[in-house]
């Protein structure tokens, strides 16, 4: 039981049915003016590789953007996770808190925490639960600022 539930609760999170109904796209909540925001340089999106064939109605629920700054190549990963019951995300998220280094940040509206662990700002609202991380690839050197300058931009765009 030990190992089914988390795999249970991954299968849950990657293929909510409300996105598969819509095909829910993770670029376009979490856009290249966000990403140019919370890095403060101009970034790019990952190029589509156009020999990968791509299900229409299948969720993508990552998105990525790359830049420069300071001679150094960063980018800003946003990987959105949702299930049916808020008290599923909600078990899952307080799961993640207790398994990693949390710092706990203030965002209006929602719960967040930055792991220093991971490098990585989580945060949600409702049914979503949103991962991401801003800055250099090196995880010690990421800023939970640039991180929480992302939580308050996506925090108004999801529900």
């Amino acid at each position: 039981m030990r190992t089914t539930l988390p795999l249970l609760i991954v299968a849950m999170m990657v293929a909510p049915a409300a996105w598969a109904q819509d095909a829910f796209d993770a670029c376009e909540v979490f856009t290249q003016a966000d990403a140019e925001a919370a890095l403060g340089t101009t970034a790019a999106p990952e190029p589509v590789n156009p020999k990968v064939k791509r299900n229409p109605k299948a969720p993508i629920p990552t998105c990525k953007y790359d830049g420069f700054k300071d001679g150094k190549t960063v980018a800003a990963i946003a990987t959105f996770k949702s299930g049916k019951a808020e008290a599923d995300v909600q078990k899952a998220f307080d799961d993640h808190l207790l398994a990693v280094q949390t710092k706990p940040m203030l965002i209006s509206g929602a719960e967040a925490f930055w792991s220093a662990k991971t490098g990585q700002m989580n945060l949600r609202k409702g049914k979503t639960w949103v991962q991401f991380s801003v800055g250099v690839e090196k995880i010690a050197d990421r800023d939970p600022d640039q991180a929480r300058k992302l939580a308050v931009i996506l925090e108004k765009k999801i529900q």
